[in-house]
């Protein structure tokens, strides 16, 4: 069954106890009635729509049919024009294209040496540590060394003291 506006308007529901609300139930239908008029308004506008331009389709064809020769020119004189402003446009985007190239070379070009120069700063900073640390390492190592010939000379006397205490008892 198709629902047309009048099947909305029209529409009886039975009342039963403990059904719906009545109101609300209406309400609800009255929004639906609305919205569907709108869209059925919406339809025929557009059909109308569609019916204009389809005319309109139909006459350009006919008017086209009548002067090829005259539309054959028009184009040529447009597709000059056509040409030379393309022409224009893609010269200047040739130029803007290599003035971009250009200034990001320029640009790259400084982040390059910038870079360099830091990586230069930080190469010289790590050099001079690590001369600094290998001769503190150098200094550690000898005192180092220096301790463990004292602790050992101690342990030497000490042993020997031992020694002679033992032939002594």
């Amino acid at each position: 069954m198709a629902i047309t506006l009048d099947t909305i308007v029209n529409k009886v529901f039975k009342v039963v106890k403990n059904g719906y609300d009545n109101n609300e139930v209406e309400a609800f239908l009255d929004e639906i009635l609305e919205e569907m008029e709108r869209r059925e308004a919406e339809t025929n506008q557009l059909k109308a729509q569609v019916a204009q331009l389809t005319q309109e389709l139909e006459e350009a064809r006919a008017a086209a049919a009548v002067a090829p020769v005259a539309a054959a020119a028009a184009p040529q004189q447009d597709d000059r024009h056509a040409a030379e402003s393309f022409e224009l446009v893609l010269t200047k985007a040739k130029s803007a294209y290599e003035e971009i190239v250009a200034e990001a070379d320029q640009r790259a070009g400084e982040i390059i040496a910038k870079a360099n120069e830091e990586a230069a700063t930080v190469r010289t900073k790590a050099e001079s540590q690590i001369t600094e640390l290998t001769a503190r390492l150098a200094t550690l190592r000898k005192q180092t060394a220096e301790y463990c010939d004292t602790v050992k000379t101690a342990i030497d006397s000490h042993a020997a003291s031992i020694e002679e205490v033992r032939k002594l008892l």
